[in-house]
């Protein structure tokens, strides 16, 4: 059984996990997993594992294909998904599956990512590694990057597409050259916790981070420091960040169920936060034109706001399972999620209707 968010901790690591209630320490591991049907919690230890039961005593489930992360091709003739089991094209002219998934991973892919010129594709996942792949043959570009100690959450790739940011569960955020994959300089500590995501300025000169410890850190590149103090406002685990490809506006979404919008200047909310969603915002993206925001969440929704009137726009709702990951195309007119039940959909963001039958993982009929 592939599970969804796990946490380790460990007596002699930096960074503790928090303390769920009903958490108890199993030795010296404790591995906290929420299980996407139920949003119940699973304790499991390399031993010993303690499962509970909902409150009709029925066994909790979980899916072993969930999509974590989808990215379409710059040239937008192919879409990307990173899953439990691998990393699966997809040719959107025909919705088939390129080829067999891609093999580098030994485990969950947690975040793939191309880069802007579509040459490479970076994969993040929970065997600590980060692959870059040549694009024109899928093969692994070099070695696996190496530096953090434990899963690693998201990868993404600065305008320019010289440096690639990763962030990881050892709250950790590692800056690597491209063209040598090589880390550039000491990684940035600023949260507490894991780091759930990060994502570049459209300029790209400034990081934004955000993590378990409820905060998002906006970070200097060229310094390498850290900008004032972290941007506080949401209640939960932060999880997704994402800057407005028009206007120095971010937003980002959190387990608490909102959106943040905030002025990059001033480090203020612009406005009230953003409510519809019912669960935890999994990941946050701005339209290409900036007009437009989609938010996913653990309630099965996507849900498309209007930037300017903070409303939303429309909620798509045909997932049986939690949105992860949501992308929207190039040119903007198509939107992509992927869900723990182990589909994707691809949305007319006009008409706010699928395009087609769901692309199952695992299936290419």
């Amino acid at each position: 059984m592939i599970i969804r968010k796990v946490r380790n901790y460990d007596a002699s690591a930096r960074r503790l996990v928090p303390m769920l209630a009903g958490a108890v320490l199993i030795g010296l591991v404790l591995v906290i997993s929420r299980c996407a049907v139920s949003n119940e919690w699973e304790l499991t230890s390399p031993n010993t594992t303690q499962t509970g039961k909902k409150p009709d005593d029925k066994p909790w489930t979980c899916h072993e294909k969930a999509v974590n992360s989808i990215t379409f091709s710059p040239d937008a003739k192919a879409l990307v998904s990173g899953n439990d089991n691998g990393i699966v094209l997809w040719d959107l002219a025909s919705m088939k599956v390129i080829g067999e998934p891609l093999v580098g991973h030994s485990g969950v892919v947690w975040s793939v990512a191309f880069s802007p010129d579509g040459k490479m594709l970076a994969s993040g996942g929970a065997d600590g590694i980060i692959i870059l792949w040549d694009t024109t043959g899928m093969k692994p570009k070099g070695t696996p990057m190496t530096g953090h100690e434990g899963w690693v959450e998201c990868v993404s790739f600065s305008t320019d597409g010289k440096i690639l940011a990763s962030c990881g569960a050892d709250g950790l955020i590692i800056l690597w050259d491209v063209a040598s994959m090589k880390s550039i300089g000491e990684p940035l500590i600023g949260h507490s916790e894991p780091v759930e995501g990060v994502a570049f300025s459209p300029d790209g000169k400034v990081l934004a981070s955000c993590g378990v410890d409820g905060n998002v850190i906006l970070w200097d590149i060229e310094d390498m420091k850290q900008i004032g103090k972290p941007l506080t406002g949401h209640k939960m685990w932060v999880e997704s960040v994402a800057f407005s490809p028009v206007g120095k506006i971010l937003a980002s979404g959190s387990d608490d169920a909102t959106i943040i919008l905030w002025d990059v200047e001033s480090k203020k909310p612009i406005g009230e936060p953003l409510t519809g969603h019912k669960n935890a915002v999994e990941s946050v993206v701005f339209s290409p034109d900036g007009k437009m925001l989609a938010s996913c969440s653990m309630d099965k929704t996507v849900i498309l706001w209007s930037v300017v009137d903070k409303k939303p726009i429309g909620a798509l709702t045909g997932h049986t399972e939690s949105v992860e990951s949501i992308a929207f195309s190039p040119d903007g007119k198509l939107l992509a999620s992927g869900s723990e039940d182990g589909t994707i959909i691809l949305w007319d963001v006009a008409s706010q209707k699928p395009i087609a039958v769901p692309l199952t993982i695992g299936n290419d009929d």
